[in-house]
């Protein structure tokens, strides 16, 4: 289920939206909702060329809040890289690392979560 509010723009480079496409695709078996969402996202995204400024790349490191928690988190967008994902990295495959992906400085996005709305908003990225 989503929300009415409207989505960001996004800006993606074409490596990252090559990469995560094959992604969410290899994945739609067994993470239908994960993958529909990505997919959602790349559709409606602006994509550059890949040494061109983007928004949130996979690999950057992003300073975001959640909901209205008062504090900042950081953390690397990453691909998969086994069960547990090391300290400090946000998956492309989980809720927060989709929303993240092309999302630009001071960006809000909204989605439901098992009947709870949730936010994201962008603080800082690209370091």
């Amino acid at each position: 289920m989503l929300t009415s509010a409207p989505l960001p723009d996004i800006l993606i480079n074409s490596d990252d939206y090559n990469r995560v496409m094959l992604l969410a695709e290899r994945v739609s078996g067994h993470m239908p909702y994960v993958s529909s969402y990505l997919v959602r996202e790349l559709s409606r995204a602006d994509v550059c060329q890949p040494w061109d400024p983007a928004g949130v790349s996979m690999g950057h490191r992003v300073r975001f809040r959640l909901d209205d928690e008062p504090i900042q988190r950081l953390g690397r967008l990453t691909y998969p890289r086994g069960v547990v994902p090391a300290k400090g990295d946000v998956p492309i495959l989980g809720a927060v690392g989709a929303a993240l992906i092309g999302m630009h400085r001071n960006a809000t996005i909204e989605w439901m979560d098992n009947g709870r709305l949730r936010t994201l908003t962008v603080l800082d990225y690209g370091w």
